[in-house]
């Protein structure tokens, strides 16, 4: 082989294994390219995956938003009260309770020494008012009223735990031995009723004689006992704005501020028509008196007048009542018994001048200041052709309200007998029928 064929050779091998060489590194090179991207369709893809355990759709971010405000809507609405704490409410959950959350009456209990150990929780959409008992106070339900001002009127029963309110009654040996008696088996409709000889104080019958209850407007009754003991029948009384106090669903005598009455003629209008505005008038006049200050604003002067009731009752011998409002109307923390109404009752019937206004069917009443009325008893008992009258019958005093239930104090009298009954929480015929029942039985 001469040497032109041997270089030929030399370089055509030369120029295979560079083209083997380029071939190799080019494969090479595309490999890595797609082995790149490969990596990186499978990162995005990942990526992808991540992305949707985290993302949702608009509709679902949608549904989450509106979640997240019911939730915060949920949590504005439960305002925790502290004793003695104003709240700042929510919205109009202030005239959803119709109540001033900065009531004193709301700020303790009683029983605790540790005012922080009752929580109360107000839920804007129900207006309930719930006990929280911490451990330290757990199963304490009973709340002491340390003031008797801005009484919480119950409107609505559903709307508030009264019953958290009511502590437990009070069962002691007095009471023990007065209820002793072979009780006859009379039936009547009222949830609670009794039957006192008005002369004695003796218990002649009795139904759930102890069973906290609500008395309505027969509370009107102790309203007069006190105004009786701080003041002349015939005391001038100028009508003031404490009138417009009562509940807007009141029963009125129809009283007008400027107005000038005596105490007769209040009595009257309590006792007859069953004037909240009357009781009103009253309260403030002799919670004044009672403060020895003329310019003590009306709830001032009507909070007295309700911590004079309370301390008569007691001197009654009241021993399961606590009373808010000098006209009966519901509200928290006020309560009573058929037995404690009974001992009220019985008070009330050996007082001449409160017999006087209680056994008339209707009065006439000529006011100081000109205006002359006449108002109509509500005693059925009392009214002839009424359907219920009944001839011994001497008074005392109806009361009717959405957690009271019909109510009555009856008296009645006949020779030298005197008797007293309570009926609570009865039907609308029922506590007619009720009172005439145990009349009859306790003067036979």
């Amino acid at each position: 082989m001469n040497k032109k064929s041997l270089l030929g050779l030399i370089l055509f091998a030369c120029l295979v294994t560079a083209m083997l060489f380029l071939g190799a590194s080019y494969l090479s090179s595309q490999g890595a390219q797609a082995d790149t991207s490969k990596q990186q369709t499978y990162t995005k893809e990942d990526e992808a995956k991540n992305d949707n355990k985290g993302v949702v759709s608009s509709e679902e971010t949608s549904k989450d938003a509106s979640a997240d405000q019911n939730n915060t809507a949920d949590t504005e609405a439960l305002v925790t009260l502290t004793p003695g704490a104003t709240a700042s409410m929510p919205g109009n959950i202030e005239n959803v309770l119709d109540i001033s959350i900065t009531e004193p009456w709301l700020s303790a209990n009683p029983t605790d020494t540790d005012d922080s150990s009752i929580n109360q929780s107000v839920t804007e959409e129900t207006g309930t008012i719930t006990e929280e008992p911490s451990d330290a106070s757990a199963g304490t339900l009973a709340v002491s009223i340390d003031s008797f001002e801005n009484p919480q009127l119950i409107k609505d029963k559903n709307k508030v735990d009264y019953e958290a309110y009511i502590p437990e009654m009070i069962y002691d040996s007095d009471l023990e031995v007065a209820l002793d008696i072979d009780n006859p088996s009379i039936k009547v409709d009222a949830e609670a009723a009794i039957l006192f000889d008005a002369k004695t104080k003796k218990v002649l019958y009795y139904k759930n004689p102890v069973l906290a209850k609500f008395s309505a407007s027969t509370i009107k009754l102790l309203t007069s006992i006190v105004a009786l003991k701080w003041c002349k029948v015939e005391d001038q009384v100028t009508i003031g704005d404490e009138v417009k106090l009562i509940a807007s669903d009141s029963t009125k005598a129809g009283l007008i501020p400027g107005e000038v009455l005596t105490i007769q003629n209040l009595l009257d209008a309590m006792l007859l028509p069953s004037g909240n505005d009357a009781a009103y008038a009253v309260a403030a006049y002799v919670g004044r008196k009672s403060l020895a200050d003329e310019k003590a604003t009306r709830e001032e002067a009507v909070a007295e007048f309700v911590r004079l009731m309370n301390e008569e009752a007691k001197l009654l011998g009241v021993k399961n009542s606590c009373f808010r409002t000098p006209d009966g109307y519901d509200a928290v923390g006020q309560y009573t018994t058929a037995y404690d109404m009974g001992l009220i009752g019985i008070e009330a019937a050996n007082n001449a001048t409160i017999i006087d206004v209680t056994q008339k069917s209707s009065g006439r009443n000529q006011f100081v200041s000109g205006e002359d009325v006449t108002w109509k008893n509500t005693d059925k008992l009392i009214t002839r052709y009424s359907g219920q009258y009944y001839s011994h019958a001497i008074g005392l005093k109806t009361g009717t309200s959405s957690m009271a239930g019909r109510c009555l104090i009856a008296a009645a009298e006949l020779g030298d007998k005197k008797v007293v009954c309570v009926i609570l929480d009865s039907s609308l015929k029922g506590r007619w029928e009720d009172a005439i029942e145990l009349l009859k039985y306790g003067l036979d």
